[in-house]
């Protein structure tokens, strides 16, 4: 398997995306960000769809559109987690347009939209690698910096605002944080699907630990072993790679609900 080049390079971003994502996800859960999560999945069809209409890199245009997006959710700080309806409205917008931007692009169209919606990651470049090497540094660089401070604000913001923790600078920088991470994710699963690594690693973490350090790494294995497992599956099995993580991942957090409900 290891022998294909194609196998080598997916695994590569696998593993990259998969370790970011454990960690990122942490956090969404921990801060109730699922929401947000997925309204820039949404936003990612639209920057995707624009930029393959004007010739530009898919990649680079999700990422345009998330920062752009993420910038203002995290300006909105805990106000977007009561404005539900308008952010959804807003959100119904972006994937219209999206769809649109879709329609005027005739040629490859069925390729390219099979491509933004679900990922293909046996298809990343060596080209792509580099640029999610780039963006797993620096998201993890920042997150060496605010992690602390962005873990007590995500557990009692009121206490946090009272020690002088810039609670809606942290905020920015974390939204900034998940639209780099959901570019990245999407690479694998596509837009349709970030959800599964941005929720799911963190949700089964949350059944079986409930410190910090333990949570966090629990959620990075969990991710890891759901991409990794998914890959195998995809060369051995001729299966799609984003329908085995989903798959791995809710199995697993199906193991934990049993083992709750066992414990009851």
């Amino acid at each position: 398997m290891l022998s294909y080049s194609f196998m080598q390079n997916a695994f590569i971003a696998g593993t990259l995306i998969a370790i970011i994502c454990g960690i990122v996800s942490f956090f969404v859960v921990l801060r109730k960000a699922a929401f947000a999560a997925h309204g820039l999945g949404h936003i990612s069809l639209t920057g995707a769809a624009g930029a393959v209409l004007i010739g530009i890199s898919a990649m680079n245009g999700q990422l345009i559109a998330n920062i752009i997006a993420a910038s203002i959710m995290g300006a909105m700080g805990d106000k977007i987690k009561k404005n539900d309806l308008a952010v959804g409205i807003v959100l119904t917008f972006f994937l219209g347009l999206g769809a649109y931007f879709l329609y005027l692009y005739q040629t490859g169209y069925s390729g390219s939209i099979m491509s933004i919606l679900f990922g293909n990651i046996l298809t990343v470049s060596m080209e792509q690698i580099i640029t999610l090497i780039i963006m797993a540094l620096i998201i993890i660089a920042i997150l060496l910096f605010i992690s602390r401070a962005l873990f007590f604000t995500s557990i009692d913001p009121l206490l946090a605002r009272a020690k002088n923790i810039p609670n809606k600078l942290l905020s920015v920088i974390f939204f900034i944080i998940l639209a780099l991470t959901v570019t990245m994710a999407c690479q694998i699963v596509g837009v349709l699907l970030v959800f599964a690594l941005l929720i799911g690693p963190a949700a089964c973490a949350f059944q079986w630990s409930d410190g910090f350090y333990q949570g966090m790494l629990l959620s990075i294995i969990i991710s890891l072993g759901s991409v990794w497992g998914a890959l195998c599956l995809a060369f051995y099995a001729n299966l799609p790679a984003s329908f085995c993580i989903t798959m791995i991942i809710c199995a697993v957090y199906a193991i934990g609900l049993i083992k709750q409900l066992m414990v009851r």
